[in-house]
């Protein structure tokens, strides 16, 4: 039996002239956006029918009603108030959904049917432009893939409000780490790709990206590079080495159109290109994201975390650019270098400081050329960027004036020059907009007085109506010479001159009787008629005239999109770092230096957020450590209690070497670091039941991807590794992986453990050291951590402490001191000594059988067949003995 049809598929089912006119251009529009929510506008109203209403009602929790038929059918419907679309808007994105919207774009009454509309834009969780759905400190990401031979993916990506276009090509199975780092909003993906290509977008533990399938024909290599090279008008993509990459130039072939789609126009904005590889970046999988608290604590927060930590910037764009330096570190240490030159200088004597202060107010540049390229960009906004426009003119005179009196970074000098604005851009937004002008376009009130005389004309009729009317009163009273003549309106008749009966006679010829009283006539002139032509359509064509004026500006603005993303380039680089330099300054952070041989050697070093928890909230200190990791010392076996410090103490180092890798100070008194290619973490317990890995499983798991993908120069983090399966197996394991990273990896690695039976692994392996967390106990009962790292093994655990310290009733605290006491004496009664970290024992060859020698012996070329014959009896006899 087939499935019930749905509201919508009933209603489509027939003809569209059997429905109402409203109906029928709405299922015309719906036809079009099948898999897409349409907000169709209807007055002060948008409205959504059939399957939509249903859906928007579950989601919105708004009201769900029938009103009227159409094609014999209730007309299903539900609304939301076109003021607050953008909430509405924000929370079906968040729910993933897509939202095809609208407009009414005719006049009301210029057709015996309904008013013409049509979708003026695609609002998509991965397109995203409106800043009422936009977060200022990330990006909402649109990737699209492309499934090629050989188990090859090709990937394209961007934002929307951003002006870069990036292309990958990578192996399926790096497909998952693909998705970790870039943390798309929306995928687009072939409508013809495997069932199981489509499977492979949800992630464990992640949230699931919307995904959008597009017709296979969009893929198409060729039509890719023709797209690219159109939009960045180019003659080839060799310049920016993507000339060879014929699978991304088949997911940009989608990406592009689909943006475009979504839009309603090119995008004029997008006009640069990169090539991502992987291996240019300093690898951090979603693990060490989710372990280090990059950008979100372990419970999901947004803080506290490292980057809200870092950022103090003063505007979006800023913030942004923050995130980017931190989630992809690049391994040429040249960036980092610049960066932290610069943030040098900005420290001198406050300069940055001063610069921060004269950023305060800056508008989003980034956004509001892309909204302006996009035509969708709102007159306040273009008022903000006028300000920061010329906020950037005085910051670029103040940054030369400082630069000039002394040896300057080249990164700030390039910057320099990148914070020119456009030529009069500033003056130009400021002529054409009122100061405060109106939310929108449509409301009136947008542009400047004295820019455009006809407008001027306009507004001065609607205001100056009552005084022209007067004046005109008056004139005529002494042309004709009839004293009780009067100048008078009415919404039926419109503007006229009231005359009475005794009065005719001095009526001039020039005056048309407009209509005829018992005691008076009406007459209208010239002069009025065409008063009233305008003052009766000068409020709807002043409207008309704004948006018209509105349209050029916007036009006149296209010509300065690429400098205009250069001055927010500069502007968000040179918010960056001075936020980097402020916070070096407030939490006194050094200057690392980089070094080419292999090592991490930090002085006194601190974890940057804990430190400023134990600040806000006990103003005590954080106890620094120093961590020493080379050639000749790789791996640390830490061990000590637990609540001691462990995880920080390791959390710390890797946080350290991630903000030098980025170009930031770094919070110890000195920082030495080598080459670096990435930060791999195994912390913590956890489990994915939705995707049935228990949490002994995931942790083999993510053992394994650090085994097969650390290099000698990754830094590796292992805590506990081993503790979520029986002691022996645990140990076995725990000892078989250290062993690995230290002989066929090694990584420099931090390797926590419980297992005190780990801390004869540096005896035998000349690379490996012991650390401990140091601890005292107190009158025999209370312990004290002092989270001081000191060379050597720890002597206990103090398990049973910790757990008094948690609250554990007292009888059970006894039970397990006397229960440890009894495994400890029977432990060292019946202990035998096991070499966990001996290679496994090499097998003995077993004797060759008689059959074995014989079958040896044989050479089957040189045999007769007689010869043959005879063997064959031979090997049979000696098999039966066998």
């Amino acid at each position: 039996m087939s499935a019930t049809p749905t509201l919508t598929e009933q209603a489509l089912s027939a003809p569209l002239e059997q429905h109402t006119p409203m109906m029928a251009q709405y299922l015309a529009i719906k036809a079009e956006f099948p898999r897409t929510l349409v907000f169709y506008r209807m007055g002060d109203f948008y409205e959504v029918f059939y399957d939509d209403a249903e859906k928007a009602a579950r989601l919105l929790d708004i009201t769900l009603t029938k009103r009227g038929q159409s094609a014999g059918q209730p007309v299903v419907m539900a609304g939301v108030p076109f003021h607050s679309v953008e909430s509405y808007l924000s929370r079906l994105i968040k729910l993933g959904e897509s939202v095809a919207v609208c407009e009414q774009v005719g006049e009301v009454g210029a057709s015996k049917g309904p008013v013409e509309r049509k979708v003026v834009r695609v609002v998509t969780p991965g397109t995203l432009t409106d800043a009422e759905l936009l977060s200022d400190k990330s990006e909402a990401l649109l990737l699209a893939v492309h499934h090629g031979p050989r188990a090859q993916l090709g990937l394209a990506w961007m934002s929307v409000t951003q002006s870069t276009v990036h292309l990958a090509q990578c192996d399926k199975d790096d497909w998952a780490a693909w998705q970790q780092r870039l943390d798309p909003s929306e995928i687009l993906y072939s409508a013809d790709a495997p069932p199981a290509f489509e499977q492979g977008f949800g992630l464990p533990g992640s949230g699931r990206p919307s995904l959008t399938p597009r017709p296979a024909w969009q893929f198409d290599p060729a039509l890719g590079e023709r797209k690219l090279l159109a939009q960045l008008d180019a003659g080839s993509l060799a310049g920016w080495g993507a000339q060879d990459l014929p699978l991304a130039h088949a997911a940009a072939s989608a990406l592009l159109d689909f943006a475009e789609h979504t839009q309603g126009r090119a995008l004029a904005h997008v006009r640069q290109l990169q090539v991502a590889r992987p291996q240019e970046l300093i690898e951090l999988p979603a693990m060490t994201r989710r372990n280090l608290e990059l950008t979100h604590t372990l419970r999901g927060e947004t803080a506290p975390t490292l980057f809200s930590l870092l950022d103090t910037c003063r505007t979006g764009m800023g913030s942004r650019l923050l995130r980017h330096w931190l989630l992809e570190p690049p391994r040429d240490r040249e960036p980092a270098r610049q960066r932290l030159a610069a943030i040098g200088w900005l420290r001198e004597g406050f300069r940055g400081e001063r610069l921060r202060d004269a950023l305060k107010g800056a508008a989003d540049v980034e956004r509001i050329t892309a909204r302006t390229a996009l035509r969708q960009v709102r007159p306040r906004e273009l008022v903000a960027l006028g300000h920061t426009l010329a906020q950037a003119t005085e910051l670029a005179q103040q940054l030369h004036a400082t630069l000039a009196a002394g040896h300057a970074p080249s990164l700030l000098l390039a910057m320099a020059g990148d914070l020119q604005p456009p030529p009069d851009g500033a003056v130009l937004l400021h002529r054409a907009l009122l100061p405060e002008p109106a939310a929108l376009v449509r409301d009136g009130g947008v542009i400047n007085h004295g820019f455009d005389a006809e407008l001027d004309e306009l507004r001065a009729i609607q205001t100056n109506c009552d005084g022209f009317l007067l004046d005109l009163e008056t004139r005529e009273r002494t042309r004709t010479g009839i004293a009780n003549l009067r100048v008078q309106f009415n919404k039926v008749h419109g503007f006229y001159i009231e005359v009475t009966q005794g009065q005719l006679d001095k009526v001039p010829d020039d005056y048309r009787r407009r209509q005829t009283l018992k005691n008076a006539e009406r007459f209208i002139t010239p002069e009025l008629k065409a008063f009233e032509d305008k003052a009766l359509s000068a409020q709807e064509r002043a409207l008309a005239r704004e948006k018209w004026l509105y349209e050029q500006l916007l036009d006149a603005l296209q010509a300065h999109l690429p400098t205009l993303d250069r001055v927010a380039r500069a502007l968000a680089t040179l918010d960056t770092l001075c936020a980097l330099a402020e916070r070096s300054l407030t939490l006194n952070w050094t200057a690392p230096q980089f070094t080419p041989e292999p090592c991490i050697e930090i002085r006194a070093g601190r974890h940057p957020v804990v430190e400023a928890r134990l600040n806000e909230t006990s103003g005590g200190s954080f106890i620094a450590n120093d961590t020493v990791l080379g050639p000749k010392a790789r791996m640390q076996i830490i061990t000590g209690p637990n609540m001691g410090g462990k995880s920080t103490y390791m959390r710390q180092v890797a946080v350290i070497a991630l903000l030098a890798s980025m170009g930031s100070y770094v919070p110890a008194q000195s920082c030495r670091l080598g080459p670096l290619d990435a930060i791999h973490t195994r912390i913590g317990a956890a489990d994915d039941l939705a995707n049935a890995q228990s949490t002994f499983m995931l942790e083999m798991t993510e053992a394994a991807h650090i085994l097969h993908s650390a290099t000698p120069e990754s830094l590796v983090l292992m805590d506990e590794i081993g503790r979520g399966t029986s002691t022996f197996d645990g140990l076995a394991l725990a000892g078989g992986i250290a062993a690995h990273l230290h002989d066929k990896v090694r990584a420099f690695t931090l390797f926590a453990t419980h297992y005190f039976e780990l801390t004869e692994f540096p005896a035998s392996h000349h690379a490996a050291q012991n650390v401990h967390v140091s601890a005292v106990e107190s009158g025999g009962r209370d312990i004290v951590f002092l989270h001081q790292i000191e060379p050597g093994p720890a002597s206990r655990s103090y398990g049973v402490q910790v757990a008094r310290l948690a609250g554990v009733p007292g009888a059970v605290v006894s039970h397990a001191k006397h229960a440890l006491a009894a495994l400890e004496a029977h432990s060292q009664q019946a202990q035998s000594q096991v070499d966990l970290f001996a290679p496994p024992p090499a097998t003995a060859e077993p004797e060759p059988s008689a059959l074995d020698r014989a079958f040896a012996q044989i050479d089957p070329d040189t045999l007769s067949p007689r010869e043959a014959l005879e063997l064959v009896y031979t090997l049979k006899k000696l098999s039966e003995k066998k």
